[in-house]
Parts: structure tokens; sequence; C-alpha cells
């Protein structure tokens, strides 16, 4: 099978796992805004925060590594290297848990949080060794170019666990309880539904995990890995924790809808990243460096295509968007549009760190997330106090802009990749076309309800856009790809390749 069917098939899972986690998470914050609050939604928002930098560090950079490692062997040797990578996480997630647990005073304080933040860490905390634990196995049935397992333990199963729970707690026994309740049950939900499509693609049991050992080599590849994946999760995360730091829960609960609509954008590019990054450590094993380059190529492309036109809509209707949270949320309106640029310059680009960590250039990205992590911490400290929402959210679009630039200047001197495709120039157009159109079409858009604006404006703009995409051609690769889903088309396509 070609490679661009190959990604085109699992990515299609992977992106349809994504959409419903975020969707998931999205219904989570709405839900938790409006029956919780704002401050509430603060305390979850730090916590998550929190947590999932808990998470990298017990993950220990195995994920990445596991990745790499498996496609280097086969038979026996790849069951010992997933079951000495699983044994290895485990060990290190528990660890982390312990501290969480031991310090959550100490860090709800500094993050302006009483006891019920305090409370809230412990709960998630707890869930630290059994997700670590699924994503570990996730990772292992990816390296074997099997998204779903993963895609659905992470992606479906745990987030609509989460909201379930938190709405059944919110209204059979109060705030706390939506906020304490719901983590541990989710994450043992995931991990039971990981573990069989784990074994049957692996062949590892856990008789084989208990036996392993440690696998040194791995580990020394897995550091500077645990170290990028650490400061990108820092990234991600910073100007939640910021805002914590320097405001209140509130603030970082009127922040957080706008944070993650906009990050509603990144799913595509992980969708997508994560077929393509074992394809690309297999490629970088054989030597092949075109054969790195075309897939960047291809990748970057289709995410920015895809991409482009929910960017249109968040920059075009942000107050309209975030006023469906509740009253006060609609100031966070600009912070959604710098967000938003934000989130299509990572989702655009992003692949280029993929590129770098699979690619024997896991030091030189380790050192562009601590640089734009101490980057994004001086703007912080610099314009949150005096812009709040927003100058977090501009402190995040410099960094990344910056970042992005440091990326592409390094695949480019490292393996001759270029960071822009040159067929770019088609969804670029096509976007410039139908957002000059949304802008023009927004006073006759609000006169009318919200929601049916909203609707009326997505579903004018999706069909111009598509229109506009189809009128420039699409390229070979695209046309095998749908032919592969559709292959009753095949004889009667005449679409020429420009």
């Amino acid at each position: 099978m070609k490679a661009e069917v190959t990604i085109a098939r699992q990515a299609g899972i992977s992106m349809a796992g994504f959409a419903f986690g975020q969707l998931a998470r999205f219904g989570y914050n709405l839900a938790a805004a409006r029956l919780l609050g704002a401050e509430s939604l603060g305390i979850y928002a730090l916590v998550v925060a929190v947590v999932q930098v808990g998470e990298v560090v017990g993950a220990a950079g195995l994920d990445a590594a596991l990745l790499r490692f498996a496609n280097l062997h086969d038979g026996e040797e790849r069951k010992r290297v997933v079951a000495s990578a699983l044994k290895m996480a485990a060990i290190s997630a528990l660890v982390v848990s312990v501290l969480l647990l031991l310090f959550s005073d100490s860090i709800a304080a500094a993050l302006h949080g009483g006891r019920l933040l305090s409370l809230t860490l412990r709960s998630a905390a707890a869930a630290i060794p059994v997700s670590v634990t699924t994503l570990i196995a996730g990772h292992a049935a990816q390296a074997f170019r099997k998204l779903a397992p993963k895609v659905v333990a992470t992606q479906v199963v745990a987030p609509f666990a989460l909201l379930s729970l938190m709405i059944a707690a919110r209204y059979l026994s109060g705030v706390e309880a939506a906020l304490l309740f719901p983590f541990v049950p989710a994450a043992l939900l995931a991990l039971f539904w990981v573990l069989p499509g784990f074994r049957k693609t692996t062949g590892v049991g856990p008789a084989d995990v208990l036996r392993a050992t440690g696998d040194r080599a791995m580990l020394a590849v897995a550091m500077p890995l645990l170290a990028v994946s650490l400061f990108g999760m820092f990234s991600h995360w910073i100007d939640i924790m910021m805002l914590g730091l320097l405001t209140d829960t509130r603030t970082v609960g009127l922040y957080h809808p706008a944070a993650r609509t906009a990050g509603l954008l990144r799913s595509v590019f992980l969708a997508f990243s994560g077929i393509a990054a074992p394809m690309i450590a297999g490629f970088h094993a054989r030597g092949d460096e075109a054969g790195i380059r075309k897939l960047y190529d291809l990748v970057s492309r289709w995410v920015l295509t895809i991409v482009l036109l929910p960017a249109l809509l968040l920059a075009a209707f942000p107050k309209e968007l975030l006023s469906v949270f509740g009253e006060g949320f609609a100031d966070g309106s600009t912070a959604l549009v710098l967000l938003s640029a934000s989130a299509l310059m990572q989702a655009w680009f992003g692949l280029g760190s993929t590129v770098l960590a699979m690619a024997g250039g896991e030091r030189l990205s380790l050192l562009n997330q601590v640089a734009a992590l101490l980057l994004q911490v001086c703007l912080h400290l610099l314009l949150i106090p005096r812009y709040g929402l927003e100058g977090a959210a501009f402190s995040s679009l410099v960094v990344t802009l910056l970042l992005s630039a440091a990326r592409a200047v390094e695949m480019r001197w490292l393996l001759g990749i270029g960071a822009v495709s040159r067929k770019a120039w088609k969804p670029l157009v096509a976007a410039t076309v139908t957002g000059t159109a949304l802008f023009l079409a927004r006073p006759l858009l609000a006169v009318l309800p919200v929601p049916q604006a909203l609707a009326t404006g997505a579903a004018g703009a999706s069909l111009l856009y598509v229109l506009l995409i189809r009128m420039f051609r699409l390229e070979q690769e695209e046309l095998e790809v749908i032919f592969s889903f559709m292959p009753f088309l095949k004889p009667h396509s005449t679409n020429d390749v420009t």
C-alpha cells in the first residue's frame, strides 16, 4: 500500500477519534462553565495542566522512544522492547503520582487555589499511573501502524467518560463531587479498552511485562525525548499556569474556553502526526531522506488544507462562539482570535518537531523547546499583569511564530526540507477568498440569532472553500487516496494534475 494511502486511512481513524475527543472536551468545558461556574472551570484547567505535565514525566519519554525502537526490531526482540517500555513507564508514573499527592497543598497555594484545588489535584494525581500505562500501550500499537486502540482509548473513552461522570456527579452530589470523582474511573475505563487491542497487536502479556528488564539504549534515547515532550507540554499549558500564578482561578476559567476552542485546530495536526511519526522513523532508519521530505510535504499540506476553514470561522465569530459558555466568557474573544492564529501556525508547521524528533534531531528539538518556554515565561511575566487574557494569548502567538521559523531553518539545514510546500498556494488562495467573503457577509449575518448566524456562516464558507479547492484541481496523491476509498470513481476520473 502506498504511503499516502496508509497515512490517509490511519489519519482518518485518528482524526475521527480526535474530533470526538475534542468535542467531548469542548462539551466538558461548556458543561462545567454552565453547571459549575468560571471559578470551578479554572480549578479544572489548572489541575489538568499540572497533571498532564506529570503524565509526561511519568511516561519518561518512553512513548516517543518506543515508536523508534519498535521499528528497529522484530519478533521476540520487539516484544521485549515493548514490555520493557511499559514496565519502566509504570514505575516512573507511580513515583510522579506519589510526589503530586504529597505536594498538592503547596501547588494549590502557589496557583492561588484553596482546599478544592488541592483535593481535585490529589484525585487527578491518583489516576496518573493508569493514564500513563494506557498511553504506552497505545503507542506500542501505534508503532505497529495501528492507531485505533490508542485513539479510541484516549480520545473517545476517556474524555466521554470524564464528561458523563462529571455531569452525573454534579446532579447527584454537587460541585465538589463533579470535580473530584471522574478522574480515576475515566482513566480505568480507557485502560480496560486499550489492553485487548494492545495484546492482540504486540503479543505482549502481563507475564512479559513482569519479567521485563530496563533497556538502557531506549532510555538513552528517551531522556532527550522526555525533555522535548516536557518542555512542549509546559509550553502548551504555560499560559494557564502563569495566569494561575499571576491572577486567580476565575480569570483562568474565563481564559480556558478560548484556549481550548482554538486548540481544536491542533487536533488535525495530532491526527496526522500520530501515523506520520513511525513512518518518519522508518525512513530515517533506512537512510531515506527523500522519503522524509515527501512525507513532510504531503502531510503539512493536507493539515493546512483542513485547518484553514475552521480557523477562519473562529476568527470571524469569536464573541458568538464564546457566548455559548455563558455570561462573561465573550470577554475572551480577542484572546480567541490570537490563539486561533497561534494554533493555525502550530498545525501547519508542527510536523517539523516530529521530523526532528524521529530523524535524529531530538537534541536540537529540545533546544527549541527550552528557548521557546523561556521566552514564553518572560513574555507572560511582562504582558499578563498589564493585559490579562490578551497578554497571555499574544505571548503564545509570538512564541509560536518564532518557533516555527526556527524549525523551518533547521529542517532545511539538516534534511534539505522546505517548510512550505510549493503546492500550498491552493488552500491559501481558497482561504483568502473565503475569508474575504465571510467578513463581508458578517453585517448580514448579524441580524440573525447567534445559532442561526453561526450555522449559516459555517455552511456558506464551507461550500465556497470546497468549491475553490476543487476548482484548483487535486494533486495525484490526493486522487490516489480517494480512489483507494472509492475505486468505482477511478475509471471516470479526468482530473489532471497541476
